[in-house]
């Protein structure tokens, strides 16, 4: 049975009676769908703005409140990882069964108000507060454009639709790290967190004004099943497990890159943070942008024939990422490390569309959002927490030995980790098809 859903005024789309949209499904990438795509990416690209605005800063954050290493990884990664990671469970959970509009318009709006209410930190312990209260709001993000994504989108199109969301992770990182760089040149950190973080509250006006209205799932006939029961279902199938194992493990070296790559610029290649942030925003820019369009594009493309290309791409992409990394935290040449980065970036993000594009494949739409949730659950708590805190760590205990060139060291340490990821991306890949079929 087919019933209208109250969207946006003048809109409606044809659902059956679990609420799940019937086919045509929802949008093309055109019109109406290209509106709410584009809006989904903005949304993204702050996410990521705020996120990395902090580790421009680290040296003069550090200098500020004198700091160590540890304390950064700590900051940045760890307390930052556990917050986000538990608190996108529930969110998505509340997405699924209420709105995954709703629970994306609150989390913008207070994820950049805290983002500016860490300019006002005057110790280590105000500052963890208010980039754990960003952690907290912005776990709610990428859940419920997923879900968005998944019910408003065709199928066909979902793969590069996701891939386009995700975009605005090296917009966001690109734009985080050179405006970030800048103001602190010209001001100063405190400046950079005010300046970065209110904007958003206009644009989470803007997306209440314009995202389509879902019903939530429990006006309808099926409501979502309890969380623990998703959580077994989706582990109980061998390719989401190797595809969230191999997702943690390339994570821990992609975040340490993200908090220490532009103080190792700094270190090692004598870069003030304005030039660090001009490089790691071309690395973040264009490797980001390539990597995680490419991904999702080829993705699409290369599925129609095999859907193990949807995990086998990410493999291929880690293999011919770990050499081109090696190379960026070895060489002396300042313009090699940064070519180096960028391709070894732009190869690791292969996965991301395709990864995701797999997991929403894999659930109905009723747990679409906390199929996502526990995914990043997964690469975050592993990968944003261990990652940062070890490399960190390493840095500190080389210092006596390697002095300045130590986060040199502990950042090529990394390379283990994305030699699993590739190793648990190919394990997926061969279970892949199987479990979608099954879950037909």
């Amino acid at each position: 049975m087919n019933v209208p859903v109250a969207v946006a005024p003048g809109d409606s789309i044809p659902v059956n009676s679990d609420g799940a949209p019937t086919s045509p499904h929802a949008y093309p990438l055109s019109g109406r769908g290209g509106v709410i795509v584009g809006l989904l990416l903005l949304i993204n690209v702050v996410n990521f703005v705020d996120r990395q605005l902090p580790f421009i800063l680290i040296g003069s954050i550090k200098a500020d409140l004198r700091l160590s290493d540890a304390q950064i990884g700590l900051m940045a990664g760890l307390s930052f990882a556990i917050v986000y990671s538990f608190a996108a469970l529930p969110l998505a959970h509340i997405a699924d069964r209420w709105s995954p509009r709703w629970v994306l318009i609150l989390s913008l709006g207070t994820w950049s108000a805290m983002t500016a209410a860490a300019g006002l930190a005057n110790s280590f312990a105000h500052l963890v507060f208010a980039r754990a209260g960003v952690a907290a709001s912005e776990a709610g993000c990428t859940p419920s454009a997923h879900a968005l994504i998944a019910r408003l989108i065709l199928p066909r199109r979902r793969a590069l639709a996701l891939a386009i969301f995700s975009i605005g992770v090296p917009i966001g990182s690109t734009l985080g790290l050179m405006l970030g760089g800048w103001i602190n040149d010209v001001a100063d950190w405190r400046t950079a967190f005010f300046v970065v973080g209110l904007p958003g509250l206009a644009i989470a006006m803007i997306a209440w004004l314009t995202l389509p209205r879902l019903p939530p799932a429990q006006t309808t006939r099926i409501a979502p099943p309890h969380f623990l029961a998703t959580v077994r279902h989706l582990f109980a199938m061998p390719s989401f497990r190797y595809m969230a194992t191999a997702s943690a493990l390339y994570a821990c070296g992609s975040y340490a890159i993200n908090v220490f790559a532009p103080a190792f610029l700094m270190r090692v290649h004598g870069l003030t943070a304005s030039q660090a942030g001009l490089r790691m925003g071309i690395v973040f820019g264009v490797g980001g942008l390539i990597g995680t369009f490419a991904g999702g594009v080829l993705a699409d493309k290369l599925a129609q024939r095999d859907e193990a290309w949807r995990q086998r791409l990410p493999a291929i992409g880690q293999w011919l990422s770990l050499p081109f990394a090696i190379v960026a935290w070895l060489t002396p040449n300042l313009d090699l490390a940064v070519f180096a980065l960028t391709i070894s970036y732009m190869m690791g993000l292969l996965y991301f569309a395709p990864t995701f594009a797999a997991a929403q494949s894999l659930v109905p739409d009723r747990i679409r959002a906390t199929a996502s949730a526990v995914l990043i659950f997964c690469l975050t708590i592993v990968g944003s927490s261990v990652g940062p805190l070890f490399v960190g760590w390493l840095s500190d205990l080389l210092v006596p030995t390697y002095g300045a060139l130590s986060l040199r060291y502990a950042l090529c340490s990394m390379g283990v980790t994305i030699t699993l990821s590739a190793i648990f991306f190919h394990l997926a890949s061969r279970a892949l098809p199987g479990d979608m079929r099954r879950s037909l």
